[in-house]
C-alpha cells in the first residue's frame, strides 16, 4: 500500500510539473510529423567556428528542403574531411505523462568514414544543452537511438517501434542529431536527416499477401498494439518507392484486412502499411512483403448444378486463381433476354466458386446457363448447361361442395404445372388417413369422396407430386366439412342464448321442413314439460331462481319424432344489480347510515370514506323490514369537506327485479351543507318476502357532491353503499296449537326441525309417488334432508303412541 501510494505520489508530481513548464514554456507535444516542407521545423543549430554544421535548405541529391551538415553554408551537402567536427541540432518535445513505448522514424544518408565519421541520435533531457565540438555520452538519462549511422551515400529509413520514452514521461525532451568526423579521410555525402516522426501510434506486424488472382488480392495483417480508431493505411505500387509521412493512402480498411481490385495481371506490387490512431496521428509507413498477380486464364469453366427446386438452384465450378471475376447469364430456354450477373472469385480457402439462384426461377421451367472468365477486361468462352426446375409445392388451397349424408366434392386450386395430385381424408380425431391417389388427369383438380358416414366431421388433405419424383410435396392445410344429417338425428347446437332468474332463450340448428318437441323439468323431477315448437329457438318462462334444469329436444319429420338431444343443463342466475360508484371521495362521503324500521330492530352503520362498498354480506348490517308497514325512518349523515354541497338518493328494490326504479326510491335530498338528511318511507303491500336466507331486496345509498345521485350512474366525487334488506310478512296470531308435533322451516333447504317430541322418535319420509326415501330416528329434534332432490314430500312420524303425517317441500 505505501508503495502504491508513493507511485501514485510521483505520478501526481510529475503530473504537475509537466503542465507548469509546458503552460509556462509550450512545446509541440507528440505526435511530430516533420518533413521540412516548409521551415526546418523548429530544430536549434549549434553551429560555430568549425567548418562543418547543421543547416536546413535544399541541396544537391536531397530532397526538397531537409536538414544536413555542409561546409558551404549550405550550398551542398558536403564536409570538409580535413577538420575534426562535432556539431548538433535539436527540438524539444513535451512528452505527455503515461507514455512508455513509442516510434521514430526517420530517412537518412551518410556516407562518412566507418568509426571516424557519422551520425548519432539522442534522446536527452532538455536541462542537458549539447556543446559544439563535445560529444554526448550516455548517462544522466541520455539515451542513444540505434548505433552509428554511416556507410550509405543513398537515403535509408530508420525505424524504431519499441522506443522506451518511460523516462520522459510527463516530460520535456530533446531529441537530437549530432554528426562526428575526424580530420582525415571520409566520403561524401555527410549526414542528412527528413521525414522524421515520433508518435506512440504502434505499427501493425504479420503482412501477408492472399487470394492472388490476376485482378485482386488480399492484404492481411496482425492487429498494432495501440488498437488504432482510424483503422490502418495501405499504400501499393509497382514501384519499389516507399511512400513518406505526407504520401495519400491507396485506402484504408477498419479490418485486419483490405481485399484490393483492379490490378494488372503478371505483375509485381510493392505496398506498405500504417496504423490511424486519430486524423492527426498516425504510426510510421512499414514495408510489406511485395507480391505478383497470377497470369490470364480464361479457361471454360465446368459447371454443376445442384439442390434445384422449384424457384432456385445453386451453380458451382472450380476455382480458378487466373481470373478475376465472372460473367453469368441465364434465362428459360427460348427467352430472348438473358439474366445477367457479375460475380468475384471466390477468396480462399473456398475452392469453389458458388451461385445460388434462389427464389428467381419459375417452377416447371428449362433453363440454359452460361458461365465465362474475365481477365483484364477480357471475356473467354462461355460454357453451357441446362437444367429443369421442379414443380411449384405450395400446396393449393382447398374447397368443398355439395356436401350430402355421405359424399362430398372435393376441389383444389391453383393447379401446379408439371406435376399430379393425391388426397386423402379422415374423420376428425381418427389417426388413420383414406389415401385416393388415383384421382384422373382431367380436369385434375376435383374428386368425389363417396361412402361417408351420416352428420360426421372430416378432414382433408391435398398434395401434389412433381413429375419424376416419388415422395408428394408437403400437403395442404387440413379442410374440414361435416357430412349433412338426417331428421331422425337429434338436432346440433342445443344452447342458451338468454338467461335470467325466471327465462331462458333456446335455440338449436333447424332441418328443413321440420318443426320441434322440446321438453324440460328441473333436475330430479320425473316428469317433463313438453312444448312443440314450430321454429328451432323458444323462449322458456316460469323458471325458479338459482334452480338447475335440463332440457332436450327433437325433431318432428312427416309426423315421426326423431331422437332426443343429449341432455342439456343450464341454472337459473340469482339478481345482479348494476355497478355505480364515485371516482373521488375527497369532497364528502357518507359516514353514518340509520335506519329505524317499525316493527324490527334498528341499523346503525358509522363507515369511512370509500368511492363504494358493498355491506349485503355483513349480518350485523342487515335491515329487517315488514310488508306493508309505514312510518319507516331512513337518516343519513354526511360528511363534507370544506363546506361542500352535496345531494342524497336511497332506493329500496321492493319486487326484486334487479332495477332501482323511480317509485323505488325512499329518498333524495338536492345538493345542501347540511350534515344530516333524513326522511320516512311505507313499504309496498305487495313487496318481495324474504322466505330464505340468499333471497333479498338490497337497498343502495349514494352521496354526490353538487348533484343528486342517479342510479347505475357513476359520478366524479362522493360515496355509494349497498345493503341487504330482508323484508317479511305482518305477524299474524297462529291458529296452530303449539303444543302439537310441528316442523320448520317449511320449505326447506337442510335441516327440517321437529318440535314437541320425545326422544329418539322414529321417522319415515315418502315422495309423491310413495315411495320410501328416507327413515331413521329423530335425534337433536332435527332431521338433515340434503341429500334429498327438490320436491314435495311427506313425513311420518311415530312417537310413541302418537303418528301424524305432515308435508315440506324440499329446496
Amino acid at each position: 500500500m505505501q508503495k502504491n501510494y508513493s507511485l501514485l505520489t510521483k505520478f501526481f508530481f510529475t503530473m504537475i510539473a509537466w503542465l507548469v513548464v509546458n503552460s509556462c514554456n509550450p512545446l509541440p507535444s507528440l505526435p511530430i510529423v516533420e518533413n521540412f516542407n516548409s521551415n526546418n521545423g523548429g530544430f536549434v543549430f549549434m553551429n560555430s567556428a568549425q567548418s562543418n554544421n547543421w543547416f536546413y535548405g535544399n541541396a544537391t541529391g536531397n530532397p526538397v528542403n531537409s536538414i544536413y551538415i555542409s561546409n558551404n553554408n549550405g550550398i551542398s551537402n558536403s564536409y570538409n574531411i580535413n577538420e575534426t567536427s562535432i556539431t548538433h541540432t535539436y527540438k524539444d518535445v513535451a512528452i505527455p505523462p503515461g507514455t512508455i513505448i513509442s516510434n521514430l522514424s526517420f530517412d537518412w544518408r551518410a556516407a562518412g568514414e566507418d568509426q571516424q565519421d557519422y551520425l548519432k541520435v539522442w534522446l536527452v533531457p532538455t536541462s542537458y544543452t549539447p556543446i559544439p565540438g563535445s560529444p554526448i555520452t550516455v548517462g544522466s538519462g541520455r539515451i542513444q537511438v540505434g548505433s552509428d549511422f554511416n556507410q550509405k551515400a543513398e537515403w535509408q529509413t530508420y525505424l524504431n517501434d519499441n522506443l522506451n520514452l518511460s523516462s520522459f514521461a510527463g516530460l520535456n525532451m530533446r531529441l537530437v542529431f549530432e554528426w562526428t568526423n575526424n580530420n582525415n579521410n571520409g566520403l561524401q555525402p555527410p549526414a542528412s536527416v527528413d521525414n522524421i516522426l515520433l508518435t506512440t501510434c504502434r505499427i501493425p506486424g504479420g503482412m501477408s499477401v492472399s487470394g492472388i488472382t490476376p485482378n485482386t488480392a488480399t492484404l492481411n495483417w496482425l492487429a498494432s498494439p495501440s488498437t488504432p480508431n482510424g483503422g490502418y493505411d495501405y499504400y501499393i505500387s509497382t514501384v519499389n518507392i516507399p511512400p513518406d509521412n505526407s504520401t495519400p493512402p491507396t485506402g484504408n480498411s477498419t479490418l485486419l484486412s483490405a481485399n484490393v481490385n483492379s490490378l494488372s495481371s503478371n505483375t509485381t506490387y510493392y505496398w506498405w502499411l500504417r496504423s490511424v490512431c486519430s486524423a492527426s496521428d498516425r504510426s510510421p509507413w512499414i514495408a510489406a512483403p511485395s507480391f505478383s498477380t497470377t497470369i490470364c486464364n480464361t479457361s471454360v469453366p465446368t459447371v454443376t448444378i445442384n439442390n434445384i427446386t422449384h424457384n432456385s438452384a445453386t451453380i458451382n465450378w472450380p476455382l480458378n486463381s487466373g481470373n478475376s471475376s465472372y460473367i453469368v447469364k441465364y434465362r428459360p430456354v427460348g427467352s430472348l433476354n438473358w439474366i445477367i450477373t457479375n460475380l468475384p472469385l471466390a477468396t480462399p480457402p473456398l475452392t469453389v466458386n458458388t451461385l445460388d439462384l434462389t427464389g428467381t426461377l419459375l417452377p416447371g421451367t428449362i433453363y440454359e446457363i452460361e458461365i465465362a472468365a474475365v481477365c483484364d477486361g477480357i471475356e473467354g468462352t462461355y460454357s453451357h448447361n441446362e437444367f429443369s426446375t421442379k414443380c411449384d409445392p405450395t400446396p393449393p388451397n382447398v374447397s368443398i361442395d355439395n356436401i350430402t349424408t355421405n359424399s362430398a366434392i372435393v376441389t383444389w386450386s391453383p393447379l401446379s404445372a408439371n406435376s399430379t395430385y393425391i388426397l386423402r381424408y379422415r374423420k376428425v380425431g381418427s389417426s388413420t388417413w383414406i389415401d385416393v391417389n388415383n384421382i384422373p388427369l382431367i380436369p385434375g383438380n376435383t374428386y368425389t369422396i363417396t361412402g361417408l358416414d351420416v352428420y360426421t366431421a372430416y378432414e382433408v388433405q391435398v398434395a401434389s407430386i412433381c413429375d419424376g419424383e416419388v415422395a408428394p410435396n408437403p400437403y395442404s392445410n387440413p379442410k374440414v366439412f361435416t357430412t349433412e344429417r338426417t331428421c331422425e338425428l337429434p338436432p346440433p347446437g342445443l344452447t342458451i342464448t338468454n338467461l335470467t332468474t325466471t327465462t331462458a332463450v333456446v335455440n338449436w340448428d333447424p332441418f328443413p321442413g321440420s318443426t320441434y318437441i322440446l321438453r324440460y323439468r328441473k333436475t330430479g323431477i320425473p316428469s317433463w314439460t313438453t312444448v312443440p315448437v314450430p321454429t328451432n329457438t323458444y323462449t322458456l318462462t316460469g323458471l325458479l331462481e338459482l334452480t338447475k334444469y335440463e332440457m332436450q329436444v327433437a325433431n318432428i319429420c312427416n309426423g315421426t319424432l326423431g331422437n332426443y338431444t343429449d341432455l342439456f343443463f343450464f341454472t337459473t342466475p340469482t339478481i345482479i344489480y348494476c355497478d355505480m360508484s364515485a371516482q373521488s371521495s375527497a369532497g364528502g362521503y357518507i359516514s353514518k347510515v340509520t335506519v329505524k324500521p317499525n316493527g324490527k330492530p334498528i341499523m346503525e352503520n358509522t363507515s369511512l370514506a370509500s368511492l363504494y362498498t358493498n355491506y349485503t354480506g355483513d349480518s350485523s348490517k342487515f335491515i329487517e323490514l315488514i310488508q306493508g308497514s309505514a312510518g319507516n325512518e331512513i337518516i343519513i349523515e354526511k360528511n363534507l369537506n370544506n363546506n361542500n354541497k352535496a345531494g342524497i338518493a336511497a332506493w329500496i328494490d321492493f319486487n326484486r327485479d334487479g332495477f332501482f326504479d323511480i317509485n323505488e326510491r325512499i329518498l333524495v335530498s338536492s345538493p345542501n351543507s347540511s350534515t344530516t338528511i333524513e326522511g320516512k318511507f311505507n313499504i309496498p303491500t305487495d313487496a318481495f318476502i324474504s322466505m330464505t336466507d340468499y333471497k333479498y331486496v338490497v337497498m343502495r345509498v349514494a352521496l354526490q357532491k353538487d348533484g343528486i345521485p342517479i342510479n347505475c350512474t357513476n359520478f366524479n366525487d362522493g360515496e355509494v353503499e349497498d345493503y341487504t334488506v330482508k323484508i317479511s310478512k305482518a305477524p299474524i296470531n297462529n291458529p296452530i296449537n303449539q303444543s302439537d308435533i310441528l316442523i320448520y322451516p317449511n320449505p326447506v333447504r337442510s335441516i327440517l326441525h321437529i318440535k314437541n317430541i320425545s326422544e329418539k322418535v322414529n321417522y319415515k319420509i315418502y315422495n309423491l309417488a310413495g315411495e320410501l326415501v328416507s327413515n331413521g330416528i329423530i335425534l337433536n329434534n332435527k332431521i338433515n334432508i340434503s341429500s334429498l332432490l327438490e320436491g314435495v314430500y311427506v313425513i311420518d312420524i311415530q312417537d310413541g303412541e302418537t303418528n301424524i303425517l305432515k308435508k315440506f317441500i324440499k329446496e
